[in-house]
């Protein structure tokens, strides 16, 4: 009898990631305060005339900015300036949420493949006899460049929204003659609005990463060294856990399968479930069905306990 699959340690966290998850975030939202700051820099670097005049025995003042194309597009080429030094960090090649949080994701997603495979398929051992054989091959460097870039165009795509939205408010502001304060009060409220999708970026590509590197080399042993396997999914069964996800828990589906399910209907975002090889005979059915059942019975627990609230 085959060996059982591995199991994730901590139910709750089946990718294992929720602490470089909140790393990242933390280290997201430390930038885009930077960014707040610098912002309030360049408004305060505008040059503009107080003007007080008398409105219906009140006085009011408008604050007349020098403001051009030419000016405009300074102040564009500032605030594109001050994103990308922050949140492009390290560039294309060396991106500070890639190397810091993504790319550790992918290799610990890989390791957990390994280990997974390597106790299933003496085949798969014998090919790659240690961690190291894996992590230092061509297909992998390959796979993990796609990683990279992909994680650098969310991050640019996020740059370019923010740069358009703030380059607009403070356009915006000055030309309506508002108080410099008041200008610089609600660019930081729209470098705040940029927030959420920051976090969705950093936890969702760092258990992204994790999930494709195990899909990754469980597809190539398979193509490569003829290994079949399914995926089960494993959910996290949390009160947050999405009906659908918890409705998979437990149930074995192809690697293009999973991709597929995670491409669709934003299945991929915030999502805590894990993918775990499980070693099938040529009808698809498992060799070993301990880790099916322990799952099941761990799905049949939370079902008891959505039931009692």
């Amino acid at each position: 009898m085959a060996a059982s699959p591995i199991l994730p340690r901590n139910g709750a966290d089946p990718t294992g990631q929720d602490r470089r998850e909140r790393g990242a975030i933390n280290e997201m939202m430390i930038r885009l305060r930077k960014i707040g700051r610098g912002m309030r820099d360049i408004v305060a670097q505008q040059k503009y005339q107080a003007v007080t005049f008398n409105s219906f025995h009140i006085n009011e003042t408008i604050y007349k900015f020098e403001l051009d194309a030419v000016i405009l597009a300074r102040i564009n080429e500032e605030i594109a300036a001050l994103i990308d030094s922050i949140l492009l960090e390290g560039g294309e090649r060396e991106l500070w949420l890639f190397r810091s949080y993504v790319e550790p994701a992918y290799v610990q997603g890989s390791a957990a493949s390994y280990s997974n495979l390597a106790i299933q398929a003496q085949a798969y051992k014998l090919s790659k006899p240690t961690l190291e054989s894996l992590l230092l091959s061509q297909p992998y460097r390959d796979r993990i460049g796609l990683v990279r870039a992909r994680v650098f165009e969310e991050m640019r795509g996020l740059t370019e929204s923010m740069r358009s939205d703030l380059g607009s408010t403070l356009a915006r502001g000055m030309a309506a003659g508002q108080n410099p304060r008041v200008i610089a009060k609600d660019v930081e409220k729209r470098v705040g609005v940029s927030a959420a999708r920051a976090r969705t970026i950093a936890r969702t590509e760092i258990t992204s990463a994790l999930k494709n590197a195990r899909l990754d080399e469980d597809e190539s042993a398979r193509i490569n060294l003829g290994i079949r396997t399914m995926q089960m999914q494993y959910s996290a069964l949390s009160p947050t856990t999405r009906a659908h996800h918890a409705a998979r828990h437990a149930t074995l589906h192809t690697v293009a399968e999973v991709r597929d399910w995670r491409s669709r209907d934003a299945n991929d975002i915030n999502c805590k479930c894990s993918f775990i090889a499980v070693l099938v005979d040529e009808n698809n059915k498992p060799y070993s069905t301990t880790i099916i059942d322990r799952a099941r019975k761990a799905k049949e627990d939370y079902e008891s306990r959505q039931s009692k609230e």
